[in-house]
């Protein structure tokens, strides 16, 4: 379901699964909504992070993407995705990529999504619910930190 936060991305939606980029560090946005995919990859060109953005839609997308991709640095992960959702994406990532950056990012907000994120391995948890100038900054401000630990 898209938030005011995520409409205005909305005309720019691209509906295909990235193709893997070979030998280049990756950054995977997993989230199935387009305007919330589209926020987080200006948001990721915004900061000047060193990788190539690849994008899933689906808990499946996103497993087929980290079966071929041996370079995976980071990853947003939405909560709430088709298929199984996106802790079992997190768990994934963290047995396929140890080292990988990791933030669960959801409109969800309470105990249990924290919680789960926690439990599965994430790096950072951010809800969107909150608004889109706080949710921009904290996001901005986390790429930044995890520009700087490389």
């Amino acid at each position: 379901m898209d938030t005011p936060l995520h409409q205005s991305f909305d005309a720019a939606q691209d509906r295909s699964v990235s193709a893997p980029v070979q030998g280049k560090p990756c950054f995977l946005i997993a989230d199935d909504t387009p305007g919330k995919q589209n926020y987080l990859r200006a948001l990721f060109k915004k900061s000047g992070f060193p990788a190539e953005v690849v994008l899933a839609h689906s808990t499946k997308e996103s497993e087929d993407l980290i079966a071929q991709m041996p370079n995976i640095i980071g990853a947003f992960v939405d909560y709430r995705m088709p298929q199984e959702g996106g802790i079992p994406v997190v768990e994934m990532l963290r047995r396929t990529h140890p080292h990988a950056r990791i933030a669960l990012i959801t409109a969800s907000t309470g105990e249990t999504p924290e919680r789960e994120a926690a439990q599965a391995g994430v790096s950072d948890y951010i809800s969107t619910a909150y608004p889109e100038q706080f949710v921009t900054e904290k996001i901005l401000k986390l790429l930044g930190e995890w520009k700087g630990a490389k």
